[in-house]
């Protein structure tokens, strides 16, 4: 039988755990927001180019080596 004290032990280190993935995922979260900074018009643009590319059998790689 478990006493209340292991309880509380087992939650605190439970919510110990989880504080942690927060942080590693607001970490991840913080470094990919400035990942992008286009516009509307900008990604309207690429999304044109990546259709051209593909009526034309042009490889994704190539239509990104040009970016």
């Amino acid at each position: 039988m478990m006493t209340m004290e292991s309880v509380e032990k087992l939650i605190l280190q439970e919510l110990r755990e989880i504080k942690e993935e927060l942080k590693a995922l607001n970490s991840k979260i913080d470094n990919f927001a400035g990942y992008f900074e286009a516009d509307e018009g900008e990604l309207r643009e690429l999304m044109r180019e990546l259709e051209d590319a593909k009526k034309n059998g042009v490889k994704l790689e190539e239509v990104l080596h040009e970016l």
